[in-house]
């Protein structure tokens, strides 16, 4: 009967074992490890040190489906408004470049999202300038022609107000000019 107890004893130990194993995380691959870094420094606003992550990732891991991969965060990185290195132009042919690159992506799906969002931004501004032909559908560009004219309604609204006060302000300096002369014509007053 002790054996028995022993015995079962083993089992349950051996049994918690092999349970607190495989409830262990599994160990990072270096595409995890250098999109958790480059993530950091983009969090901590150095995207500069999360490019040079990437592509030290690329050149170490040359023609695996992960370095493709990199392409997309990349670009996503340039069309982030916090990136001062980074441009909606630039973002949006990155973006172009890796969807080309390869149709089966990991990252497609968000990157065709990412483009199209990007575009309207980029329209909204008035920065129409984009490497690469127009993907986005027929709904997108309707929503952006929407967009597009209530923004330039607004900025139509913004010029006149900023017409009006340089008309204001030109007057005021007309006037003192007016002043002036009649002080240099009448030196004694």
């Amino acid at each position: 009967m002790r054996g028995f107890y022993i015995v079962t004893a083993s089992l349950v130990l051996s049994a918690c074992a092999t349970v607190a194993t495989t409830m262990k995380s599994p160990a990072q691959t270096d595409f995890e490890r250098a999109l958790y870094y480059a993530r950091q420094n983009v969090d901590a606003g150095n995207y500069w040190a999360a490019d040079r992550l990437l592509d030290e990732f690329v050149r170490t891991h040359p023609d695996t489906r992960e370095s493709r991969e990199v392409a997309f965060w990349k670009a996503a990185y340039l069309v982030d408004p916090a990136n001062e290195r980074g441009s909606l132009g630039g973002g949006i042919a990155a973006l172009d470049a890796y969807l080309a690159a390869d149709t089966t992506g990991w990252y497609k799906n968000e990157a065709t999202l990412l483009r199209r969002t990007a575009l309207v931004a980029q329209s909204v501004s008035g920065n129409t300038t984009t490497a690469g032909a127009d993907t986005s559908s027929t709904t997108t560009k309707t929503d952006t022609v929407v967009v597009v004219r209530r923004s330039r309604d607004e900025e139509i609204a913004i010029l006149r107000d900023q017409l009006a006060k340089t008309k204001e302000e030109l007057a005021k300096v007309s006037a003192e000019l007016d002043r002036i002369k009649k002080r240099l014509a009448n030196p004694s007053n």
